[in-house]
């Protein structure tokens, strides 16, 4: 990984991502290429494209979960490589995520214990989760024994919890049924309104309609964005 083309802690205010020249290779396939996108804190921006076009490679970039890769990523200032930030305030939400073994209120609380939270506090944040992600009847079911958006609801509001508030979600609401599928995309409009920043690729035109306030189109790799000022 190549250092930003900024100093460390020279992001312009309110950035939470700046990315230059940045090309990743499987093999010697490359898998994503970007001359240059920036993602401004409380933005919602979606990623949208074929499949196999990149897009959810370039969210595990983003989240320093895949690499190494030329070019540069930073995120709030400093470029992702043994940055705390990345770990503490973003966090990659899977199409399927995985959650631990136990209950729902496990789940909450052994990441909370993870991010080393004292215990008063740790309660504090579990109370304000169930109740802003509406939690209280699953609290105590197996999360094993939870449907699609149960699971991605309880993934989000743990990921919250524990102090992300840039969220970066494949597919969020894919292979859901309706009931689910609305109360989802009921959560990430109020987690937009609340500041929120969220990064997601989807297929479904009236989510990226609903939710974007601008898109990022991927083909065979290549990332177009469709702000001009992406490298200014």
């Amino acid at each position: 990984m190549t250092a930003d083309a900024r100093p460390a802690g020279t992001a312009r205010d309110g950035e939470a991502f700046f990315v230059k020249s940045l090309s990743f290779r499987y093999e010697r396939r490359v898998a994503v290429r970007c001359e240059g996108l920036r993602i401004r804190i409380g933005e919602a921006v979606a990623f949208i494209g074929p499949n196999g076009s990149g897009k959810t490679t370039m969210l595990k970039l983003l989240n320093g979960l895949i690499g190494p890769f030329d070019g540069s990523i930073a995120f709030l200032g400093r470029p992702i490589s043994h940055n705390p930030d990345l770990r503490r305030r973003s966090v990659y939400v899977h199409q399927h995520p995985v959650l631990f073994a136990g209950t729902v209120r496990d789940n909450l609380d052994y990441a909370l214990r993870l991010k080393r939270i004292p215990k008063s506090d740790a309660d504090r944040r579990v109370e304000e989760a169930t109740e802003r992600f509406g939690l209280g009847g699953l609290l105590k079911r197996e999360a094993g024994r939870l449907s699609g958006g149960e699971t991605q609801r309880v993934a989000v509001a743990r990921a919250v919890a524990a102090g992300a508030d840039v969220l970066l979600l494949d597919e969020p609401t894919s292979s859901m049924d309706a009931e689910s599928e609305i109360a989802v995309r009921a959560l990430l409009l109020e987690l937009r309104r609340s500041g929120s920043t969220l990064l997601f690729s989807a297929h479904d035109e009236g989510l990226v309609k609903e939710l974007s306030d601008r898109i990022v189109r991927f083909d065979d790799g290549r990332a177009t964005s469709d702000n001009q000022g992406d490298l200014e």
